[in-house]
């Protein structure tokens, strides 16, 4: 196990405190001045039964994806944890209750499925958090009292976690919840001593760290207030509701109301309504609910009204997966609509962009005066990462509206046919600027008029003006040693993390690879693209989605067929996976 790079992985049943446990570990080596990439997973039941798993990678630097292995286990139900067994390293540490509060029948016990050359630490975690405080529900905490002590945590970075969690529920919850843990930390040092010689120590790394632990959840709904959003619209749906919470706390704090919509469709509707009159609002939601919001967005298109949506993507189709993790809504977020309805569509790769990109979402879509969609998912949203938020200035959050000239007053044209493809927008009650909006095609005064050759001039103009959005969307990056690689790679969300880093350790072994990270998935940097294909021999798309959609969005850049690796297996894709591909293809 490397010191500054250890993967620590906790599973229970549900009602084990799992989760709750898992955001404490995290909590605490981040005050210790760790970087910390951390994913937990879940049944799609409220209270159901079922298997939770919270995995954190620990490192010196902030790591690019998670971690193929495992090297501390820690387990609250061992029936559920034998079957992480597979991806322990072959020296990783076991930790598990050796006196559960149920009977558990020899072969059940975790104990009988770990091998030799793993180490096994018996902690009874149930008595311990009995003693301590009366009650088997701290035996999370003792669990990570026996963790810090065996890893050379100090106590007091997890006291400060457990404060900050339990404090708000009273002196005597925290009182109890921070028992559970001393009793766990001290038996790990009167108990556990002889056999910790060996561990990596997690010691302090520094003092006063800026850093803090954002979801890419948080992270998108910080961006909304500080973009200045009036309004925020929404229905609950995992995983996007976390966003719609967290608002309805901060929002009324600057002035703001956030309503819970009867669905997905008048969520939308509001989210244009408000927009229309002048003021920032966002709604997020995910595969099914984007599917409902289909026309409406095509309405937003169509009448040239600005919009905000956050598609947190899941296993689809339908309900599918509601917990598991996909990227399977390309098309319908770039195409999803009735006629050519073009629209803005971003997709972060990690937590930092999630922040950035939401806030420029605002002012691109008052500019162009189009629906701009962020696609993220399930694991992107869930996954916490240490970070330090940009300062904003009023250049990030200024207002990007295209306003009429006064000369106009009297004669103004709400559609006018431009160059760029953009009409001066103004909003309704400006005196002197009197206009009509329809969601049907219309002149360039907003007067219904459905001749073809007047269909043909308005779809130019809504296409132009995507096309002339360009430059203000980020552009493709590449990574790269040499100017001609073997392969390259290119990859889109958070896959990309785990493309780069499959991508640096074929680097490291002399391959000729290289990657791409595509952000602007509509509409997308053509020409960049394609000279980035053009320089490599071979093309490898690796995406969470079965027909390889971003691979049919720009693979016909490349001069010959690009080779694709898709997985729909409701999890992140591993480093391992793509290494593997990688090596294939250039050996």
């Amino acid at each position: 196990m490397s010191r500054t790079d250890i993967t620590v992985e906790i599973c229970g049943m549900s009602g084990d405190g799992t989760i709750a446990a898992g955001g404490l570990l995290n909590d605490a080596l981040a005050e210790a001045g760790f970087s910390i990439l951390a994913f937990d997973s879940y049944p799609a039941e409220i209270r159901g039964f079922g298997r939770c798993i919270t995995r954190s990678r620990i490192t010196g630097t902030q790591p690019l994806a998670l971690s193929d292995k495992t090297d501390v286990l820690i387990s609250l139900d061992d029936k559920q944890s034998i079957s992480r067994i597979p991806i322990l390293r072959e020296n990783g540490a076991v930790l598990f209750d050796n006196h559960p509060p149920a009977f558990l029948p020899e072969g059940e016990s975790i104990a009988a499925h770990v091998g030799t050359e793993m180490q096994l630490f018996g902690v009874p975690f149930g008595d311990l958090a009995s003693g301590a405080s009366g009650s088997l529900r701290g035996r999370n905490l003792a669990a990570l009292g026996a963790f810090a002590s065996l890893f050379g945590v100090q106590a007091e970075s997890f006291h400060q976690a457990i404060e900050k969690k339990f404090g708000p529920k009273g002196e005597a919850v925290l009182d109890a919840n921070l028992k559970c843990f001393d009793a766990g930390f001290e038996y790990g040092l009167k108990d556990l001593d002889d056999g910790s010689d060996g561990l990596p120590k997690l010691e302090r790394q520094a003092e006063g760290s800026e850093a803090s632990l954002l979801s890419g959840n948080v992270a998108i709904a910080r961006a909304a207030l500080d973009a200045g959003i009036s309004l925020y619209f929404g229905y609950p749906i995992t995983p996007a509701t976390p966003i719609m919470e967290y608002l309805a706390k901060e929002l009324p704090k600057t002035g703001g109301k956030v309503v819970q919509m009867e669905d997905e469709i008048s969520s939308i509707g509001a989210v244009l309504g408000s927009f229309y009159a002048g003021k920032r609002a966002m709604t997020a939601t995910s595969g099914p609910g984007l599917a409902l919001m289909t026309e409406l967005i095509t309405h937003g298109v169509m009448a040239e009204i600005p919009a905000v949506i956050l598609d947190a993507q899941r296993g689809g189709p339908a309900t599918g997966l509601p917990t598991k993790t996909e990227q399977s809504d390309l098309h319908a977020a770039v195409y999803g609509g009735p006629g050519d309805s073009p629209r803005i569509v971003l997709a972060p790769s990690n937590v930092l962009e999630c922040y950035q990109f939401t806030l420029k979402s605002f002012q691109l879509a008052e500019k162009y005066q189009i629906p701009v969609i962020l696609l993220t998912s399930f694991y992107l949203d869930n996954r916490v990462e240490t970070l330090r938020l940009p300062s904003r200035t009023e250049t990030d959050t200024g207002d990007w509206n295209v306003y009429p000239d006064d000369d106009s007053k009297g004669n103004y044209r709400r559609f006018e046919i431009t160059e760029s493809g953009i009409s001066p927008r103004a909003l309704p009650g400006s005196e002197g600027f009197i206009f009509t909006t329809t969601g049907l095609e219309h002149s360039e005064r907003g007067i219904p008029e459905y001749g073809g050759d007047n269909h043909m001039r308005m779809s130019e103009k809504r296409h132009r003006k995507i096309a002339s959005a360009l430059p203000d969307l980020p552009p493709p990056r590449e990574f790269l040693k040499n100017e001609k690689p073997d392969l390259g790679v290119i990859s889109w969300g958070p896959t990309f993390g785990t493309a780069l880093e499959a991508v640096e350790k074929a680097q490291e072994e002399g391959l000729s690879v290289a990657a791409l990270k595509i952000t602007s998935l509509f509409p997308y940097h053509a020409e960049a693209i394609g000279q980035f294909m053009q320089r490599c021999g071979d093309i490898l798309i690796p995406e969470l989605n079965f027909q390889g959609q971003l691979a049919n969005l720009i693979g016909h850049l490349h001069r010959k067929e690009v080779i694709r690796l898709n997985q729909v297996t409701g999890s992140p894709m591993e480093v391992g996976t793509i290494f593997d591909k990688i090596r294939s293809i250039v050996d």
